[in-house]
């Protein structure tokens, strides 16, 4: 989802080009004493300096039912706003927050949390079962808010007492606690006050939340948070959070390597690695990990991409092998189904070896099936006499998707079909157009989770689809329902609710692999490769940081609330 729920991996891409000359330079300009991007900042001993990734300026909105991909400010989540329960996105269990513990029904259609004592509002105002069932209440009023499409999953909510919530959702559901326990809690006596549509509330002044941090200030170059002294998990070592801004990865990378930041999320190359870690060897560190899997998205509203024929070809027609290197040498070749190598376990036995197949002969062959021509010119033409031909839209400025859908238009147009790249200038009109559904074909993630339930479930049920103009939920960005995809999205929707409705893991599977069964055979979106997450650090000032040998949490900072976590674990530095 877009969102702070079956988590969102938040591209936060990088810019090369030239970055790499560029970055010498600029590594050379400050060692002789130039000023710019580079300056070091100094950072105090209680103050951690964070870069979620080079997406531009900060955004002024605070409203926690946007993450940072929506876009909002990054902090709001995990920060500011916390959740009941939260799931691990590395171990895949589920944690304790907002609430110590829950309770299932027997017949699965009751969720039950039992509230942690003693907690309060940064105001001082107390956090009780009353504030869990307003923001509920608030979403089902004003939809808009429902990013992680929460509620189709809820009949009512009632609170027997001050720590005791209870949701009777709508069937038996096995995934509620996953969903239900991270969405975001809002303070009734605050929100209940707003005049006007909470979906535009920018939440500024004086944001009120449960979570480690206040807000202290915003700029677009700057957002701080300081530490709250009445946090109910007691005080962070980290007092202070510097959340600062960059324009593209060439201001990044070369603060990072500067020592301006502790922590970033962005885009990375062995060449990048060498000069950041040579630069420290002791201190700097990267820990990057599969994550989930890159897609083409066809916007399937738009002919001709409801045909399969034609999405065959276009999958036919990409060569994979080439996509890993260059500024992308850290991606693989994805699965046929969708699914990260973390997650095989779950695949069908007939596709545990799958791969795709490259052959420009057979794209060929599906267009001439289709009721495709190839011309003299070299391109497939329609009965109509219109050329076979779209754009994909990136930004500009997250060159390894760049590069990708470069190689992609390359392959594309070698077998007949006139592909040409959208770069757009910024991230957010990137955003804007894939989940408004303003694009043709684009490059994009799919969500994470503890099964491929989650990405599956955000990228192909219904629900989080809806016609051009109207935004998406999850990772729907092809717009698969029953308009553009009839029974076959109907099938879809009722294996899902065969995996929620059941505990029992061989029935899961089952559903599970009747969903791979149309991811193989109809690519309602076409995997490419498996996308890693970007964690770059220093150990310079604060220890305590994930990594393989303490994989306590996802390490990104982008990646929400686990960012948060995160900090709660940091240490000073000795």
């Amino acid at each position: 989802m877009r969102s702070y729920l079956a988590s969102s991996p938040r591209r936060h891409r990088f810019a090369f080009g030239l970055v790499s000359l560029l970055l010498l330079l600029g590594l050379v300009l400050t060692a002789c004493g130039g000023g710019g991007a580079g300056t070091t900042s100094q950072p105090k001993t209680d103050t951690l300096n964070v870069l979620p990734a080079p997406n531009g300026p900060n955004v002024d909105n605070f409203n926690p039912f946007f993450n940072y991909n929506t876009p909002a400010a990054w902090g709001s989540q995990g920060l500011l706003y916390e959740g009941l329960y939260r799931t691990n996105l590395y171990t895949g269990n589920y944690e304790p927050w907002l609430a110590t513990s829950y309770d299932f029904s027997s017949d699965g259609t009751q969720l039950t949390f039992h509230l942690r004592p003693n907690v309060k509002w940064n105001d001082g105002q107390s956090f009780t079962s009353a504030d869990v069932k307003f923001t509920f209440d608030l979403l089902k009023a004003h939809p808009a808010l429902d990013q992680g499409g929460v509620l189709p999953l809820v009949k009512d909510v009632s609170t027997p007492d001050d720590q005791t919530v209870t949701f009777t959702l709508t069937g038996p559901n096995s995934t509620a606690l996953f969903y239900l326990g991270q969405t975001y809690i809002v303070p009734q006596h605050v929100w209940s006050t707003i005049s006007g549509d909470p979906a535009k509330f920018t939440n500024d002044k004086n944001p009120v939340g449960t979570g480690p941090y206040k807000l202290r200030s915003f700029s677009a170059d700057l957002i701080i948070y300081d530490v709250n002294p009445s946090y109910w998990g007691g005080q962070p070592a980290v007092k202070h959070v510097y959340v600062y801004s960059a324009k593209d990865n060439t201001t990044a990378v070369t603060n990072m390597i500067q020592g301006k930041y502790d922590w970033m999320g962005t885009g990375w190359t062995p060449q990048f690695d060498d000069q950041f870690k040579s630069k420290d060897r002791q201190h700097n560190k990267t820990w990057f990990f599969p994550s989930n899997t890159v897609m083409l998205y066809l916007n399937l509203y738009k002919a001709p991409f409801n045909n399969v024929l034609v999405r065959k070809a276009i999958s036919a027609a990409i060569n994979r092998d080439n996509l890993p290197q260059g500024v992308a040498v850290y991606a693989k070749p994805a699965h046929p189904t969708g699914i990260i190598p973390a997650r095989k376990d779950w695949i069908a036995p007939e596709y545990q070896n799958a791969t795709f197949q490259y052959s420009v002969s057979q794209a060929q062959a599906y267009l001439k099936q289709a009721g495709y021509t190839q011309h003299s010119d070299g391109y497939f033409y329609d009965s109509s006499g219109k050329v076979l031909g779209f754009s994909i839209i990136v930004p500009s400025s997250w060159s390894d998707w760049a590069q990708d859908v470069q190689f992609i238009v390359n392959d594309l147009n070698k077998a007949g079909i006139k592909a040409t790249m959208n770069g757009v200038a910024d991230a957010n009109t990137y955003f804007s157009a894939i989940y408004g559904g303003n694009y043709e074909a684009a490059i994009s993630w799919t969500d994470k989770g503890p099964t491929p339930y989650y990405p599956y479930r955000d990228m192909l049920s219904s629900s989080n689809s809806g016609p051009i103009g109207k935004s998406v939920s999850g990772s729907n960005f092809e717009r698969w329902d029953t308009h553009t995809a009839g029974s076959l999205a109907t099938q879809v929707d009722q294996l899902l609710n065969q995996y929620r409705s059941s505990t029992d893991i061989n029935t899961q599977k089952q559903a599970i692999q009747g969903i791979e069964k149309i991811m193989v055979e109809q690519l309602p979106a076409i995997p490419l490769t498996v996308n890693v997450d970007w964690d770059e650090y220093t150990t310079k000032h604060w220890v305590g940081w994930p990594d393989d040998s303490n994989p306590y949490d996802v390490g990104p900072p982008y990646q929400l609330p686990d960012a948060a976590n995160v900090i709660l674990h940091l240490k000073p530095a000795s």
